[in-house]
């Protein structure tokens, strides 16, 4: 089977670093803003020594609680910024195949202005898009709660990097989403780089084994065969025993 990351908070890799690299585990590491202002250079660059010397590649999830690159508050957009730039910094150290941002967007936070969101956030994203491209570093931008992909497609043309691109969360489509997977494929195929793979029942974020909840993984992966796309693959568990569950779930498609 191909690596396949897991999502691992910061402070539990600091903590179960002989339990991630014994077992083989890819990690995205997940940094809160809390992390970002806890880590230490020497606590990293053990880390990365440790998941290098077993062969482990990277990913990090960057914060996202409270955070608004396309908000209209300065002071918010501010303290976005910095952790934002702040997760690019650490990363430096990690050298991850890819970083995942929330880009922020939804229809009732702002009213169902696109273009207010899409004005803002390109104040926002151009400067940490340079410092990625300086640093040899992908950014991508997750689906969260859009409906649609319009948005963030209108902020990936706008922005026209390739370290900019596109996060497809299964679990956040599955509960959020008014339109196909194949129109968010066929919508943001090109900017792919990264899959979120977690599963629910449609009504609450759950973060599922996959298998276990009612999004549509054989027609997803047939889809991404067919359109050719090879993105990195993350599973998102949120207790140990779904971290097992959907290892082993992930192997009938990848």
């Amino acid at each position: 089977m191909a690596s396949v990351q897991v999502n691992v908070p910061y402070p539990m890799l600091l903590d179960r670093i002989d339990f991630v690299t014994g077992r083989g585990i890819h990690p995205e590491i997940y940094l809160s803003g809390i992390d970002l202002d806890r880590c230490h250079e020497e606590d990293l660059q053990k880390i990365a020594q440790h998941l290098e010397a077993k062969g482990l590649e990277v990913t990090i999830h960057g914060p996202f609680m409270d955070l608004s690159p396309g908000g209209v508050d300065p002071k918010i957009k501010e303290v976005t910024f910095e952790r934002m730039l702040k997760t690019i910094e650490v990363a430096k150290l990690l050298r991850p195949k890819v970083i995942v941002f929330h880009p922020g967007y939804d229809k009732w936070r702002f009213d169902g202005d696109v273009r207010l969101w899409l004005e803002s956030s390109l104040e926002t994203w151009p400067p940490l898009v340079e410092k990625a491209e300086a640093a040899g570093l992908i950014l991508a931008l997750e689906n969260v709660f859009e409906e649609t992909p319009e948005s963030l497609r209108a902020l990936l043309e706008k922005i026209d990097s390739p370290n900019l691109g596109f996060c497809f969360d299964t679990g956040h489509h599955n509960v959020f989403s008014s339109v196909s997977f194949a129109t968010w494929a066929k919508s943001l195929g090109p900017y792919l780089k990264e899959v979120h793979l977690h599963d629910n029942r449609g009504e609450k974020d759950e973060h599922l084994p996959l298998g276990e909840g009612t999004f549509d993984f054989e027609g997803f992966f047939a889809l991404l065969r067919q359109l050719e796309l090879r993105p990195t693959y993350t599973i998102e568990p949120h207790e140990e025993p779904h971290l097992w569950r959907s290892l082993e779930a992930v192997k009938k498609y990848i």
